[in-house]
């Protein structure tokens, strides 16, 4: 099967490149940190002519809610309009079926307000389903927990697991915006791979309208403070830690019910977050 990434050059894309590569599938890139970009529509359409893909997986995206707050107009470019060139893209092309990751923090957050990184990828939801019902385009819509594991970057803007472990490892002061009891119910990357490679794979099986919630579950819940505890634990020193006003739209609480995901093709999470944890740990730890 031919599958195009977007975003393949990131931390979910590159991992779901190289698990549909190992599977034996034909894959084609696209990143704008390789000087492609799905906001450049005749770029776009080029790749898709050129490599034919039977199934577009858009994982490219702007991921952090402070850069969004920061910066909205960056933000709406990178995951609005790049989402509408997908869906126009594929369209163009015969109706390719698109698998879409937007986030679950499309959802209000605690104050009631959603921040520029949760619309921006809002807008991309709601224009998929409108070409699914004008133009008949199939799609998949996940929106996944907080993503984690080896190969992340890890900064105070994004990717919050990784970089608690990284400032751990490195002594670098932690600032937490709130209390620290907001919580997320976190997904370990090969577990996220294995589900995306799976919808690729089964398509059909999965295609539907409404959005799919992907989470770690309530197994896996593990607050900021929780976090740090357990890495206090482990490494038996304690970290600087100052409080910051929480960050507007900010979700207090998320614990994923997979029951809609898991009943499609039996998929749930295997990876613990304490092994997780763990797991990326030691792959920071081999970095330097």
């Amino acid at each position: 099967m031919n599958v195009l990434v977007t975003g393949a050059a990131g931390f979910i894309g590159s991992h779901t490149a190289r698990a549909l590569h190992t599977r034996g599938h034909r894959v084609s890139t696209v990143d704008k940190r390789n000087q492609t970009s799905t906001t450049d529509l005749a770029t776009l359409q080029r790749i898709v002519a050129v490599t034919e893909p039977e199934v577009i997986l858009h994982l490219g995206a702007s991921c952090s809610t402070q850069v969004s707050l920061r910066d909205p107009i960056d933000d709406f470019h990178d995951n609005a309009v790049g989402t509408v060139n997908v869906c126009e893209a594929a369209r163009r092309a015969g109706g390719i079926p698109v698998i879409y990751t937007s986030t679950v923090k499309v959802y209000p957050g605690a104050d009631g307000r959603v921040a520029p990184l949760g619309q921006s990828k809002r807008v991309g939801e709601d224009y998929l389903r409108l070409y699914g019902d004008l133009y008949g385009l199939p799609s998949v819509t996940l929106r996944p927990s907080t993503v984690y594991g080896p190969g992340q970057a890890g900064s105070a803007e994004a990717g919050w697991v990784t970089w608690f472990l990284k400032a751990f490892l490195t002594g670098q002061p932690l600032t937490l915006h709130g209390d620290g009891t907001q919580s997320r119910d976190i997904l370990h990357i090969d577990d996220f791979t294995a589900l995306l490679v799976d919808i690729a794979e089964h398509f059909a099986d999965y295609a539907r309208r409404d959005p799919y919630d992907v989470g770690g579950g309530p197994a896996n819940e593990v607050s900021l403070l929780g976090l740090l505890s357990a890495l206090e634990h482990e490494t038996g020193t304690r970290h600087p830690v100052t409080h910051d006003e929480a960050l507007p739209g900010d979700l207090h609480r998320v614990v994923t019910d997979n029951t809609s995901i898991s009943g499609v093709r039996g998929w749930t999470p295997k990876v613990s977050w304490a092994d997780g944890v763990l797991d990326t740990l030691d792959w920071l730890g081999r970095q330097w």
